[in-house]
C-alpha cells in the first residue's frame, strides 16, 4: 500500500474492502489487490488510485458474491433502496427488480420436431412452490410441450444421507453403486435411465444450498475403480440457480461450478437459467407464500423455452 498513492475516496474504499477479509488471510488478499491495482494504474496511466479504480481492481480479486460490498461503496443510497427498503416496506418489496436470464444456448433447434426424451428434474429447494420450484415446473412444461416424458423429485422429501467416505465404491469387486441404504438407491437408477436432467437450486450463503451439495457428494459413487464411470457420455442438462440479491450475474460462478460438477460426471449442460431479486419482507414469496416469480410470466417463459430446447437437443 505504501507504493500506491490514493486520493481520499480511493484510500477509504481500499481499506473498507480489505476489512471484509479475516485477519488470517487479509495480508494475502492485500498483496493480490495491490498487484492488480498497480497493473491497472500502469495500464491506464494513472498515478493516483481513486475509488473507481480500486473497485475495478478488487473485482479481479474478489468473487462476484462480494458485489454487495462494492455496491455499498459506490452508491449506498441506491443499495438501501434496492436491498434494505424491501425488508421494511411492502410496496418497496413489490418493486424488487425480479430478473431471469437464459444463458447462451449451444445451438438452434429445428422447428416442428418432437421429443421422446426422458427428463428428470431435481429441485434442491426446501420450499415447494418457491421460485426455484416454479421455474423448474415451467421448464418441465416446456419439455412436455414437445413430447418429453418428465418427472420431478424434491430432494427435501427424500432421505439422502451424507457420503461417509468409506470408498467402497472404488473397490474393483464392489457390485453396488453405494454402500449406504437410503433413497439414493432409486435416484441413482433414475439418473442412469434419464436422457436429460434439470438441476434447480437456491443460493443462501454464497454457494449452492446444502441439499444440492449433499446430493452431488453422493454422485461420487458413480466414479469407479481405475477412473471408470457408471455414467456414460450422452446426457444433457439444464441448470437453474436462484438467489435474493438484485443483480443477475452475482452468482454466475456458482452456476458455473454446478455445470462443472455435472461435466465431471459426463453430463453436458446445454441450457442454464439464473434468476434473482427473491428477497425482502416476504422472502421472495407473495402473500399466499407462492414464489414471486409467478407474477412475472415473461420471465417464467424463459424457463419454459429452456426446457423445450433441452427436450429437443
Amino acid at each position: 500500500m505504501d507504493k500506491i498513492k490514493f486520493n481520499d475516496e480511493g484510500k477509504s474504499a481500499y481499506e473498507k474492502i480489505l476489512s471484509v477479509w479475516p485477519k488470517i488471510i487479509r495480508k494475502r488478499k492485500e498483496e493480490k489487490l495491490s498487484t492488480y491495482l498497480s497493473l491497472l494504474m500502469y495500464k491506464e496511466k494513472k498515478k493516483i488510485a481513486d475509488q473507481s479504480l480500486v473497485i475495478e481492481a478488487a473485482r479481479f480479486v474478489f468473487p462476484k458474491s462480494y458485489d454487495p460490498i462494492f455496491h455499498m461503496i459506490e452508491d449506498i443510497e441506491k443499495f438501501r433502496r434496492e436491498m434494505l427498503e424491501p425488508f421494511k416496506d411492502i410496496n418497496a418489496y413489490r418493486k424488487m427488480p425480479v430478473k431471469v436470464r437464459r444463458w447462451k444456448r449451444k445451438g438452434i433447434n429445428k422447428k416442428n420436431r418432437n421429443s421422446k426424451k426422458r427428463i428428470t428434474a431435481f429441485c434442491a429447494s426446501p420450499r415447494k412452490n418457491g421460485n426455484t420450484d416454479l421455474l423448474i415446473e415451467e421448464a418441465l412444461k416446456g419439455a412436455q410441450s414437445v413430447g418429453a416424458t418428465t418427472e420431478k423429485i424434491m430432494l427435501q422429501d427424500k432421505k439422502i444421507k451424507y457420503c461417509i467416505g468409506c470408498r467402497r465404491c472404488k473397490d474393483p469387486d464392489f457390485g453396488k453403486i453405494c454402500i449406504i441404504k437410503d433413497d439414493m438407491d432409486e435416484i441413482y437408477q433414475k439418473i442412469i435411465d434419464s436422457d436429460s436432467l434439470i438441476i434447480g437450486f437456491p443460493i443462501y450463503t454464497g454457494r449452492e444450498c446444502a441439499q444440492l451439495s449433499t446430493f452431488f457428494d453422493r454422485w461420487d459413487a458413480y466414479e469407479r475403480y481405475m477412473l471408470t464411470s457408471i455414467l456414460k457420455p450422452g446426457r444433457t442438462a439444464l441448470v437453474i440457480g436462484t438467489w435474493g440479491y438484485t443483480h443477475i450475474d452475482t452468482y454466475d460462478h456458482i452456476i458455473e461450478t454446478v455445470i462443472s460438477i455435472l461435466n465431471l460426471h459426463k453430463v453436458e449442460t446445454i441450457e442454464a437459467i439464473s434468476a434473482c431479486a427473491f428477497e425482502g419482507i416476504l422472502h421472495g414469496l407473495d402473500e399466499k407464500r407462492i414464489g414471486i416469480i409467478s407474477k412475472y410470466p415473461k420471465e417464467l417463459k424463459k424457463a419454459y423455452e429452456a426446457g423445450k430446447a433441452l427436450a429437443l437437443s
